[in-house]
């Protein structure tokens, strides 16, 4: 248990992507975080408080996070038609397709990572992930 502990903040960076100089200047120096709101916006536009729970950080953090998105137009705060008092945080098309582009470095990454392990690890690693996410009652 306790190599466990110390291999998996090296395995949880392994599947990292990496951006480099080229695609932070294309998405205009945009950390990994805010890369990875705009992917929970994906599919369509959220609430602010369902934002900040997929990312499972604090409202004033969202906040701030949508607030630099929206100042780069990568996002916008549009109003719910049901209910006046909820803010709903939409992606731009600029925002959705360096989504796309994100997506596919994130399965370049995974596909790296993976590509010199037997077809028998790959399998035993999928049924370990998915026995571990049923048994938190995770599905991130």
């Amino acid at each position: 248990m306790c190599r466990l502990l110390e291999l998996a903040p090296a395995v949880r960076r392994a599947f990292e992507v990496k951006l480099d100089a080229e695609h932070r200047a294309l998405w205009r120096s945009l950390t990994v975080h805010q890369l990875e709101a705009l992917v929970a916006l994906e599919g369509g536009p959220t609430s602010m408080r369902s934002l900040c729970d997929r990312l499972e950080i604090s409202e004033s953090a969202g906040t701030a996070l949508v607030d630099r998105l929206a100042g780069s137009g990568l996002v916008e705060r549009q109003d719910d038609p049901d209910d006046r008092r909820v803010v709903r945080i939409a992606a731009s098309d600029a925002a959705r397709a360096m989504v796309a582009q994100y997506q596919e470095l994130k399965r370049d990454r995974l596909a790296t990572v993976l590509a010199d392990l037997p077809t028998d690890d790959l399998a035993t690693l999928v049924r370990i992930y998915e026995s571990v996410l049923t048994s938190t009652g995770g599905s991130r």
